[in-house]
């Protein structure tokens, strides 16, 4: 008798089990529901930044819209003392891009990022790619510019490029900086990326 009991326990538990592990089992379709959650777009290049492939109104409503997974707010900015009204994406805190307006305030004009986890079409990333890995026919076209105060340059595939990398000369360079074509060649592959920016088309 007890035999059969204990016989019978057993066979309840497995049954348990097993009905237990088919409710677990994921629906089809949900195997794995992480992989289909969207995920923040941290791209920029030729053909926008962030998910914003336009020259947007230059208002929250249609930079989240076109942008959901950020954080969007107005910020003061100034270039050469000249005040004017930017738009932040933010993620964890962190601003990814800021978009600038164009000189009427209208539309987007320009998206620019200095953030490590924005990324480049080949991946590289601020702070760390240097001008040696850029691809070569993305950097035809080079401007000399300051960058944070000091010597740096500008580079896209043109002078209507739509897409620009802004790159620092190293640390302690003492030679000429302007024009592009006055920087000495041998630091040139040693400058650090510290910018990049998407142009707007023209509205």
């Amino acid at each position: 008798m007890q035999r059969i009991f204990l016989a019978g326990f057993v066979a309840l538990g497995l049954a348990l089990a097993a009905c237990g592990q088919q409710q677990q089992a994921p629906a089809p379709g949900e195997e794995n529901p992480a992989a289909s959650a969207p995920t923040l777009n941290v791209n920029i290049g030729p053909d926008g930044a962030g998910g914003i492939t336009s020259a947007l109104s230059m208002d929250l409503e249609s930079v989240r819209a076109a942008a959901p997974l950020y954080d969007v707010a107005l910020v003061e900015d100034q270039v050469e003392g000249q005040p004017f009204v930017a738009i932040t994406l933010s993620s964890g805190g962190q601003e990814v891009f800021r978009a600038l307006p164009t000189s009427d305030g209208r539309h987007i004009h320009a998206i620019v990022t200095r953030s490590t986890q924005a990324k480049s079409p080949t991946q590289e990333s601020v702070g760390a790619a240097r001008f040696a890995v850029a691809p070569p026919e993305q950097v035809e076209f080079c401007l000399s510019e300051f960058v944070d105060g000091a010597a740096g340059f500008a580079c896209s595939t043109a002078a209507d490029g739509t897409f620009w990398r802004v790159y620092k000369l190293p640390d302690g360079y003492d030679g000429p900086s302007d024009p592009f074509d006055a920087i000495d060649p041998d630091v040139l592959h040693d400058a650090t990326l510290s910018e990049m920016r998407w142009i707007a088309p023209r509205v």
